[in-house]
């Protein structure tokens, strides 16, 4: 993330950080990994890369089934998982699509491949959870 805004300075010349750009490197801090601060985050990245010149999109996952909860695993290099956090309570969670990657709080900058998000997203009993991309939340 720095070096995003190391080069976005350069690129435009000027010497401060501008608060949107602020905004958006504090979306991935460690405080934002909480149920309930999703779509606050998702809107910041989304606005912050679309500053940047992309063309993200809103990506919706909501939990079908008896369960409203909803949990996403960091995963190691060699398969194990390090810390699950409770992503949402009410069975449904607010991301952000870049080509096909998925980057919240969770993912960071660099996001994960959509296949590679789903297999970190769980629910419980036999509910399930499926995604859709969505306008503005």
């Amino acid at each position: 993330m720095a070096c995003v805004v190391e080069q976005y300075l350069v690129l435009q010349d000027i010497g401060r950080v501008p608060g949107w750009l602020v905004s958006f490197q504090n979306a991935f801090a460690l405080t934002n990994r909480k149920a309930g601060e999703c779509e606050r985050v998702a809107r910041t990245v989304h606005d912050g890369l679309t500053r940047l010149g992309q063309r993200p999109e809103y990506v919706r996952f909501r939990v079908e089934g008896e369960s409203g909860l909803l949990s996403f695993s960091d995963i190691s290099t060699n398969g194990a998982v390090i810390k699950t956090y409770q992503v949402a309570i009410t069975g449904n969670h607010l991301a952000v699509k870049l080509g096909d990657k998925v980057i919240d709080a969770y993912t960071g900058l660099a996001g994960l491949p959509l296949t590679e998000y789903m297999k970190r997203l769980g629910t419980s009993g036999m509910s399930q959870v499926l995604h859709e991309v969505v306008k503005a939340p």
